[in-house]
């Protein structure tokens, strides 16, 4: 008799089936929807995505695939998310996913309760919603012992100074979350965009998005304002952000290479077709090794966040994750463009809006040096070990 499958093997084959069918969900999705002629002409605009189309998503629970089911979400896991997101990302669909649903709305559910947060996150399940976590200094540090905003005690309420950027989306949100330094220690204020005391300037990214530098100054809010959460609640939800942001960059890296060999099957020279020449066959093939060893490494690193590992471990491979995504799409962009020819750079060429959203995703939340300087301080080598 064969050995009956256990709970656990049951249950795991349930989730690939659900999966599968949300990855088809999403497929049919992005193809009758996210045409790549709707990135181009959402380039450079203000906001730089649809809201409406952001509502559409939620339509579809994406946006609220992580949230638990009180706040409208689905209590679903990274897997789930993984697809959602790749399948968005590989249509160059603007919408931030990624910075809201993942990075912000990791943060607000990590938060103490209160009717602020409530609200908040019930409001991004919905699409109504479009916060901006704004936590990075302008030097772009990627620790989180020093907030760049500070907060003073001001009547019933708070005052804040301080200056920030790279903050996702640069144009668009509804709302940003600005992390300070209390007398109680770190938490987030929600503050409207137009709100006075606070400058938001825009930062031009290559692909037509832009990052925010948001500046405060004597900037008063309520208490209302404010919510409460650990230094380590917020580094958990940046190391989600980060395998997501690795995830989003594989779908760049997978819609690069196949465009790049489809060019080379038909672009013919000394009558046959270059794909032919040993030489461009050897460079594909160390292209497709990359694109596997990067799949391998995310996979790894979403299968980490539902495993719920040590912070030790989730940070390492999150870090992992983004350095091998960063320096593969990278890579990668610049051999397509090689191996394309002159038109790999023209505007009317798709090509090159790959290539830009990722000289705009690769970036952000540190790049991949930096990120391998990260690995290095929370793995240091062996004393006395070799290589």
């Amino acid at each position: 008799m064969s050995a009956q499958p256990t709970p656990d093997a049951i249950a795991q084959a349930e989730r690939d089936d659900q999966v599968r069918l949300l990855q088809d969900s999403v497929t049919a999705f992005a193809a009758g929807r996210l045409p790549l002629s709707r990135a181009r002409k959402l380039r450079k605009a203000q906001p730089e995505f649809d809201p409406a189309m952001f509502e559409e998503l939620a339509g579809q629970g994406w946006t609220g695939l992580l949230l638990p089911e009180e706040f409208g979400g689905f209590g679903l896991g990274f897997a789930e998310a993984r697809v959602v997101i790749e399948g968005l990302a590989a249509q160059l669909a603007p919408e931030p996913m990624v910075p809201v649903a993942v990075l912000a709305a990791g943060a607000l559910r990590r938060c103490a309760q209160s009717v602020q947060r409530d609200e908040l996150l019930g409001a991004v399940a919905a699409g109504t919603a479009v916060p901006g976590l704004v936590w990075q200094d302008v030097a772009g540090s990627l620790e989180l012992d020093s907030p760049p905003f500070t907060a003073v005690p001001a009547g019933d309420g708070w005052t804040l100074d301080g200056e920030a950027r790279f903050v996702r989306p640069g144009s668009g949100a509804t709302v940003y979350l600005l992390l300070a330094s209390t007398p109680q220690g770190v938490a987030l204020f929600a503050v409207a965009p137009d709100r006075s005391g606070l400058e938001v300037k825009h930062e031009a990214q290559a692909d037509g998005t832009s990052l925010a530098r948001l500046k405060a100054t004597k900037l008063s809010v309520n208490a209302a304002a404010m919510l409460t959460l650990d230094r380590a609640d917020l580094a958990a939800a940046l190391d989600e952000a980060l395998v997501m942001n690795a995830v989003e960059l594989l779908a760049l890296i997978v819609r690069m290479r196949a465009m790049t060999l489809d060019y080379l099957k038909t672009r013919m020279q000394f009558g046959k077709a270059i794909g032919s020449f040993q030489s461009l066959q050897h460079r594909s093939a160390d292209m497709l090794m990359q694109e596997e060893l990067t799949r391998a490494v995310v996979g790894q690193a979403v299968a980490a966040l539902d495993a719920d590992v040590t912070r030790h471990k989730r940070t390492s491979m999150a870090s992992r994750a983004k350095a091998r995504a960063a320096e593969v799409a990278m890579s990668t962009a610049r051999e397509a463009i090689q191996m394309h020819g002159g038109i790999a750079v023209t505007d009317e060429y798709d090509l090159s809006l790959y290539v830009n959203r990722v000289l705009s995703l690769a970036p952000w939340l540190g790049n991949a040096q930096a990120h391998r300087r990260r690995y290095v301080r929370l793995n240091p080598p062996v004393a006395g070990s070799e290589g």
